[in-house]
C-alpha cells in the first residue's frame, strides 16, 4: 500500500480523535466500549506507523 508522508497536523489530528474516542467509552455499554477499545488500539497502531514516517 503506498501511504503518503503524514505532517505533524495529521498526526496531531489522528491523537485528538483517539482521545475522543477514549473520552467516548466513558458510561458506554460493555459490548459498545469493547468495540471503541479494539478501535483505539488500531488507531494508535496508525499514528506510531505515521511517527515513523514523519522521521524517515
Amino acid at each position: 500500500m503506498n501511504h503518503r508522508r503524514p505532517t505533524p497536523a495529521d498526526v496531531v489530528a489522528s491523537l485528538s480523535a483517539v482521545k475522543l474516542l477514549i473520552k467516548g467509552m466513558n458510561g458506554a455499554m460493555p459490548t459498545l466500549a469493547a468495540e471503541m477499545r479494539r478501535e483505539a488500539v488500531e488507531r494508535i497502531d496508525d499514528v506510531i506507523d505515521d511517527i515513523g514516517r514523519l522521521r524517515r
